[in-house]
């Protein structure tokens, strides 16, 4: 028996897996612009005080996590801000903290892992898969469909998600279905980086990852990245 088959011994964490995280995920008459990752890093001690790290500060966020500063600068950069002002931007507009401020931050798989390839024996307990291969299957097979739904309900204004290898994952949660998508790459410095786009009622984009040597890891990088995703914003 498969365990995609005997889903009722599952934890209900996963069985009713959706959309989640910090920040306002919005509604289609409050859209929000989402950014999803892949799956939440394990995260020891947070360098903030009990209030910040409650409340997932701006502050505590650009301190501790390289993901999350340059999801900022991208953001500015979306917006019209220079990506030097990113902080300044997001403590304003309260980005993944507030939950009316209309950012939102999630992933597409529920559990923490410290890298894509861990599967340690903490989450083999805790979910019931004896690899991450077979969880990875459960989440797409059972748990997209219902997310697709979400989006759809949930109309968000833009749709980033971050890891280009997961773009068909990306494209299967926002249309339920592999699409076609423009792919713009451009250099910074000898490097290429790209860009996968797509205008309409939900505008789309896949950028590389944010915290990688060979993401998205400069101003220069991010801001050439946002400019073109605030060109596909303006087309819905």
């Amino acid at each position: 028996m498969s365990y995609i088959d005997s889903a009722d011994i599952l934890p209900s964490f996963l069985k009713n897996h959706q959309f989640g995280g910090p920040g306002d995920i919005g509604s289609s008459s409050h859209r929000s612009l989402w950014l999803c990752g892949i799956e939440y890093g394990e995260s020891e001690n947070k360098n903030g005080t009990q209030d910040e790290i409650e409340s997932y500060t701006v502050a505590l966020q650009w301190r501790n996590w390289t993901y999350n500063r340059n999801a900022f600068k991208l953001i500015a950069s979306i917006e019209g801000q220079k990506t030097e002002d990113a902080l300044a931007y997001a403590e304003q507009q309260k980005i993944f903290e507030s939950e009316t401020a209309g950012y939102f931050q999630t992933n597409l798989f529920p559990v923490e892992c410290r890298t894509l390839q861990t599967w340690s024996e903490d989450a083999k307990l805790r979910t019931g898969f004896p690899d991450k291969g077979a969880y990875a299957d459960y989440i797409r097979s059972i748990c997209f469909d219902n997310m697709h739904k979400q989006i759809q309900e949930r109309k968000p204004r833009l749709f980033i998600g971050v890891g280009i290898t997961y773009v068909n994952d990306f494209s299967q949660v926002v249309f339920g279905k592999q699409v076609e998508l423009e792919r713009h790459d451009f250099d910074v410095e000898g490097h290429k980086k790209t860009v996968f786009l797509r205008s309409g009622e939900i505008p789309f984009a896949v950028v590389s990852h944010l915290s990688s040597p060979s993401g998205l890891n400069s101003n220069e990088a991010l801001g050439k990245a946002g400019k073109l995703i605030r060109g596909i914003m303006s087309n819905d």
